[in-house]
């Protein structure tokens, strides 16, 4: 009996893909093969961990609607049970299939996990060409402070940067509310794409997501929770592809939700 029918799906009408994904090596015992969980959020959680956020910073982070991902804190991930749902994704579906029947993340997970937005206007966004002094220009009127040209790469900024930032600045009851709204608007840009929508990278950070930060009294009427499920979908379909050694997006809500 050829093992492929047994490992794999039975019926290949639906299942069309098998052949380029990961799955189709356990037959030949290729088994240690563990993905690398992509996420750029360690440095935001060894700082605040230690450093209470202050609660002017906390009120904006709720009314922006990212307070929830905030509580929630930092989740010690288990690369070899991702990896293991993983192979059990299909994107033909956008399912896990196990022995019992599917199974997948729904959006509805997404708001009861994190208390993310699901409604509103979708997160999407154009990529800017500017130089790296215009980007420099961004950051120092949206996040308070200009990075050097060397933690820059086009649209993307180091995250190690960003906390660099926010542990030199001190929230008081006194610090002015515009200087309240950078320092808030930089601790969303590191939760949004260090931990929520984090890419394989690892330490990098998009500064495209700032354009919708750019308002916070608007802020919350983006569907950010859709965004979220949208890019963990894409990184498992990446991901269960033959050769990939690395996976980004929310993986703490898909633990959470399939332990």
């Amino acid at each position: 009996m050829d093992r492929r029918s047994v490992y794999g799906p039975r019926d290949s009408t639906v299942l069309s893909q098998q052949a380029q994904h990961r799955s189709d090596d356990i037959p030949d015992g290729d088994l240690d093969a563990v993905l690398i969980s992509r996420r750029a959020d360690g440095n935001f959680w060894s700082y605040f961990n230690q450093n209470n956020m202050f609660e002017r910073v906390q009120e904006i982070l709720h009314q922006i609607g990212f307070y929830g991902v905030y509580r929630c804190g930092r989740l010690q991930l288990n690369q070899h049970l991702i990896t293991a749902l993983v192979e059990r994704w299909r994107s033909e579906t956008h399912t896990f299939h196990f022995r019992v029947g599917e199974a997948t993340i729904t959006l509805q997970d997404v708001q009861i996990i994190w208390a993310l937005p699901i409604d509103g206007e979708p997160v999407t966004g154009i990529d800017f060409d500017r130089t790296t002094q215009q980007w420099q220009e961004y950051c120092l009127t949206y996040i308070g402070f200009s990075p050097d040209a060397n933690v820059l790469k086009g649209s993307r900024l180091q995250t190690s940067a960003i906390t660099s930032h926010l542990a030199a600045v001190e929230i008081t009851y006194n610090t002015p509310q515009a200087v309240v709204v950078q320092y808030a608007r930089a601790v969303a840009l590191l939760l949004f794409g260090g931990l929520m929508c984090p890419d394989s990278s690892g330490n990098y950070v998009s500064l495209l997501y700032l354009s919708k930060l750019e308002d916070i009294e608007t802020a919350r009427n983006y569907s950010w929770g859709s965004a979220v499920l949208a890019f963990l979908y894409r990184e498992l379909c990446n991901a269960g592809t033959k050769g990939k050694v690395a996976i980004g997006g929310a993986l703490q809500l898909l633990q959470v939700k399939l332990t």
